[in-house]
């Protein structure tokens, strides 16, 4: 459901959206906002993506996979535990 945000976008951006608005370009100003909204959410949304890529790319660069089981992985924690007492 809709909820009512208010929004004070300052002169130069009101009078933008206002002059996007006169143009016919949209309809109304919340139009105008939802749409700028998605594009940053798109930007935003790439960004994560190419981070996501180069950690992948970090990670395939940084050597050879070692293999490892959860038991393995307790058994060491807890060995680094008992050897801090």
């Amino acid at each position: 459901m809709a909820r009512t945000m208010t929004i004070t976008p300052g002169e130069e951006l009101r009078q933008f959206v206002e002059g996007l608005v006169e143009a016919g370009i949209y309809q109304t100003n919340s139009e105008v906002v939802r749409e700028g909204l998605r594009m940053l959410q798109e930007k935003y949304a790439a960004s994560q993506l190419t981070l996501l890529r180069q950690l992948i790319d970090e990670g395939e660069q940084s050597g050879e996979a070692v293999t490892w089981n959860s038991q393995d992985f307790i058994r060491r924690m807890n060995q680094l535990k008992d050897a801090e007492k």
